[in-house]
């Protein structure tokens, strides 16, 4: 086969060699989970750090440098209380398990996302430095290895943006790590200004049909099996991108799955118009489908823009002006769609961030970066709503019952899933590695 000729026949094929992100689920689903409290997860992660004394875990006989500008109210559940901003989530307590002793020792974006998505602390504890393939997978990974879904569609879908530091750095933990590329989850990015989304091509082009795609398919096998050798993972990679593409670009599941067309435009609406709102709805779309696990991130608005919840100064105004409004009414949606449609009762869905803030307000009304202490939050599959686990002292500075690590965060999220948290993975050097060091959280299940 002449070069040109390769080149040719690859750029017909429709995602492409290259294509990157999606998972090597070829094989038929496996048996394990199949009695789980847990069919799918959605994972929520607020990329930049919520301030946990000003939402979730609020003082008010604190002194006013530490309890802040807002004010607590009561919610469905006698005696839980949230922010005064978080009205439609507070009618929703009674699905929710808030933990208030989410504790880690690491203040850096980079290395405490890494810890909080997969349940492991980072080799390093540092900042602004690229994802590698020695980080831990993340857990959607963990579970496109150990428990892959059907061929339909992929395990691990990520969505609206691949989180990153203002300074460009990919955060890790995100993806494959030391399982590989072909681990990491199938991207789904949203268009820039735009709540709308770019889906890959999951159609056929013009001209193209099932038996055109396999004999493709066949050309580019005898092509690689004559081309000048390649590493192991490499090959492994190509050929379950290549697989993995095929399946899609033939499911009609995968299409209906990620088409936010077939939504109503009042439950659109309802999940609000920002990017926000639409992945919640997406996410559930995808989970809905077949998917077993999502991860919707936390938007920038643009390159080089910092509008996470970073909130170093103005912390009160961007909770109240810019953050609190874009997730409150599309939170309380999203729980109440999934009760709805009879799925909270097996989704798991899990509300997460790299770490708290501050308790004491700084010189510019903001608040820095807190690994001590944190909350986070559980709902569905399994999950007793209602719920108020672990206790902070009274500055919300750190725990002071039943601390909570990010290993039993996630030990609790693979258990609910049906995966012994237990299990080993191998790394590329078949270096084995428990999936998590924690222990299940027995007390809000």
């Amino acid at each position: 086969m002449q070069r040109r000729d390769f080149l040719k026949l690859s750029s017909g094929f429709p995602l492409g060699l290259g294509m990157l992100g999606l998972t090597d689920e070829i094989v038929a689903a496996t048996q394990v989970g199949k009695d789980a409290p847990a069919k799918r997860c959605l994972m929520i992660f607020m990329w930049g750090g919520p301030s946990h004394i000003d939402m979730y875990d609020m003082k008010p006989q604190a002194p006013v440098e530490i309890r802040g500008e807002f004010s607590p109210i009561q919610t469905q559940v006698p005696g839980f209380e949230l922010c005064e901003h978080l009205s439609n989530l507070a009618k929703h307590t009674d699905k929710i398990a808030l933990i208030r002793s989410m504790t880690h020792t690491d203040n850096n974006h980079s290395t405490s996302a890494h810890w909080m998505l997969t349940g492991h602390k980072h080799k390093v504890s540092a900042e602004n430095f690229n994802a590698q393939g020695d980080d831990f997978p993340h857990i959607g990974a963990v579970l496109s290895h150990v428990a892959p879904g059907s061929a339909d569609l992929p395990t691990f879908v990520a969505l609206p943006d691949e989180i990153g530091t203002t300074a460009g750095a990919v955060t890790p933990g995100q993806g494959g790590g030391i399982l590989g590329q072909k681990y990491d989850p199938f991207r789904i990015s949203q268009q820039k200004g735009s709540p709308m989304f770019v889906i890959p091509n999951l159609g056929m082009p013009q001209g193209m049909n099932s038996q055109r795609m396999s004999t493709r398919m066949e050309l580019l096998h005898q092509f690689a099996a004559q081309s000048p050798p390649v590493s192991i993972e490499n090959a492994e990679t190509i050929a379950a991108h290549q697989n993995r593409a095929v399946h899609l670009l033939t499911s009609d599941k995968a299409r209906h799955a990620f088409d936010l067309e077939q939504e109503p435009a009042q439950l659109r609406s309802q999940y609000g118009t920002g990017v926000f709102g639409q992945s919640l709805l997406m996410a559930r779309r995808a989970l809905e489908s077949g998917v077993k696990l999502v991860t919707v991130y936390w938007h920038r608005d643009g390159s080089g823009t910092d509008t996470s919840w970073d909130t170093h100064a103005d912390n009160f105004k961007g909770h109240k002006d810019r953050l609190i409004p874009q997730v409150d009414q599309p939170l309380a949606t999203l729980l109440e769609d999934l009760q709805q449609r009879g799925l909270l009762s097996d989704t798991l869905v899990v509300w997460n961030s790299e770490f708290g803030r501050t308790p004491r307000i700084n010189k510019n009304a903001g608040r820095d970066h807190w690994g001590s202490c944190n909350s986070v939050w559980l709902a569905g599959a399994g999950v007793q709503g209602g719920t108020i686990f672990g206790k902070s002292d009274s500055h919300a500075a750190k725990p002071e019952e039943d601390a909570v690590s990010p290993a039993d965060l996630s030990a609790t999220i693979y258990s609910q899933l049906g995966v012994d948290p237990n299990t080993t993975i191998k790394d590329r050097l078949d270096r084995p590695f428990a999936i998590s060091e924690g222990k299940v959280i027995h007390g809000i299940l």
